[in-house]
């Protein structure tokens, strides 16, 4: 008697193409957004629209200007500020972490809370790549 192996090639070809579909459909759902993720993107901020922007202390005295963003490795962001120094020019960058700002409070600077140009003067000096 000769078996057929028919039914067990259907078989297995219908596990692979299940497979592969559930694989395709997980993939999908690791990179995108969900719907509140999405709505949370769209009340963000770009990069572009907060670089240069003025960073000031809570008594909006101002400190120095956002120069550049780091996305750490570690998933943090981190902003290069640029302190000024005693006469008011760009002096030293320094990183902070982006959660330690409130960017709310205006379209045209950030407000570090609790910071100071002499506070931030004591940080160590960002060197970039």
């Amino acid at each position: 008697m000769k078996t057929s192996h028919l039914p067990l090639l259907l078989a297995a070809t219908l596990a692979v193409v299940t497979l592969s579909k559930q694989i395709d459909r997980a993939a999908a759902q690791e990179i995108g957004l969900t719907p509140l993720e999405a709505t949370e993107v769209a009340k963000g901020y770009s990069a572009e629209a907060l670089k240069f922007r003025s960073v000031v202390g809570d008594k909006h005295d101002r400190i120095g200007r956002i120069s550049d963003f780091i996305f750490g490795k570690d998933g943090n962001i981190y902003v290069v500020v640029a302190v000024d120094d005693s006469t008011g020019l760009p002096g030293h960058p320094v990183a902070i972490p982006l959660r330690q700002f409130k960017l709310d409070e205006s379209p045209d600077y950030a407000v570090l809370p609790g910071a100071s140009r002499t506070s931030l003067a004591k940080l160590p000096v960002y060197v970039g790549h």
